[in-house]
């Protein structure tokens, strides 16, 4: 008898402890919402620059979907280089406050082409006979809808440098996620046709020379 009492309060104790313990651990457990912050961008998302032309970046107004609260975001410019022709991509990142971010790029070429001949068009890959867009969205600035040239919508853009470069530049491919870049670029600019080519550096994709010809 004298046992039982001395362990009736050793049990009320443990008890107590162990139903303070998952009441703890029940009010810990949070479930988070995966969302992600909007960036507007300021400026056109599009820009074209003549060799030597300096920029300032007008930048974008970060919103937090979590919060409501607005931001200034800023591009890191220091890999543009306006002494250089070619395709520059600057991102704007921002993260809500349950840390998931967004990314947002505007592209940037810099060249001294002033399109005397519009590329915009249809294009048909050599190899296998797929159809692509091409639109100029700013001087000798383009995006491709089907960068890979196999009937998916993986868009690219490309500035041109003169009549017979064109140059992708590293950049984030916002329909696959990814960095890609390219080697190889020509153009080929002739009274009876006009054709692009590259090797394409992207995830998923082989390096095989993809030559787009325009279509009548």
């Amino acid at each position: 008898m004298w046992i039982m009492k001395k362990l009736i309060p050793v049990l009320i104790m443990a008890i107590m402890l162990v139903q303070f313990s998952c009441e703890k651990e029940h009010s810990d457990t949070r479930v988070v919402k995966v969302s992600h912050p909007s960036i507007s961008l300021k400026g056109s998302k599009y820009v074209t620059l003549s060799v030597g032309e300096t920029y300032a970046d007008p930048g974008a107004t970060g919103t937090d979907d979590i919060s409501g609260a607005t931001s200034t975001i800023t591009a890191d410019y220091s890999s543009l280089d306006i002494t250089k022709p070619g395709l520059y991509y600057m991102s704007y990142n921002m993260k809500n406050a349950n840390g998931y971010s967004t990314t947002v790029g505007r592209y940037i070429a810099v060249t001294n082409y002033q399109d005397n001949t519009d590329l915009s068009g249809v294009y048909e890959r050599t190899s296998n006979g797929v159809q692509i867009n091409l639109t100029k969205v700013s001087r000798a600035l383009y995006k491709i809808d089907d960068m890979g040239g196999a009937g998916l919508p993986d868009a690219a853009y490309f500035a041109v440098i003169d009549e017979a470069t064109i140059d992708f530049g590293p950049q984030l491919s916002e329909s696959i996620g990814e960095e890609i870049d390219a080697s190889s670029e020509g153009l080929t600019i002739s009274p009876t046709e006009i054709s692009f080519q590259y090797k394409l550096a992207a995830p998923g994709y082989g390096t095989a020379l993809r030559t787009f010809v325009r279509q009548p």
